[in-house]
């Protein structure tokens, strides 16, 4: 299957893949994806062909920081996620062609990006079984722990541009 980035320029500017979020000097949680930084209308495409598993607005509040809009799309061996876009043009069932639209990054502290201050793309791969619930874009280290059908294994999430970039 030919990939591409969802997005252009692929710039990794905020959160990367792995990248382990502290509070206060304590391993809070480790990155599921990478935050691409980018200016709010930015058209995000589809990876590649595949069916959409997953098409909705989990708005976000001042209280309460979410997704906003997320995609989920399932390929032939994987899952690709992204969240924090607004004007969804694709819907659960839908069949995707590389470089279809998607929606577009959301502008900052909007509930369609979640309420997050900064507009960009959450863009993750995900290889392990879709359980049909919207994916985690973190891991905290007491999942581990935790028997919970929302959390996974990190086992199954893989560097985007590395999986993408070196198929």
């Amino acid at each position: 299957m030919d990939l591409k980035l969802p997005i252009t320029p692929y710039e990794v500017s905020g959160y990367r893949f792995g990248q382990r979020l502290r509070r206060r000097f304590i391993l809070w949680a480790t990155h599921l994806g990478d935050d691409i930084v980018a200016a709010a209308g930015t058209p995000v495409t589809a990876i590649g062909e595949g069916t959409v598993v997953w098409s909705e607005m989990r708005l976000g509040t001042p209280d309460h920081r979410n997704w906003g809009g997320v995609v989920i799309i399932r390929h032939d061996s994987f899952y690709s996620i992204y969240g924090h876009i607004t004007d969804l043009k694709v819907a659960k069932g839908d069949h995707v062609r590389g470089g279809q639209p998607l929606g577009a990054v959301a502008p900052g502290k909007t509930p369609e990006n979640g309420m997050w201050a900064t507009p960009h793309l959450h863009f993750a791969i995900y290889t392990g079984p879709w359980r049909e619930n919207v994916l985690p874009g973190y891991a905290r280290p007491d999942d581990w722990l935790r028997l919970s059908p929302r959390r996974t294994r990190m086992a199954w999430w893989h560097n985007p541009q590395v999986f993408i970039l070196g198929r």
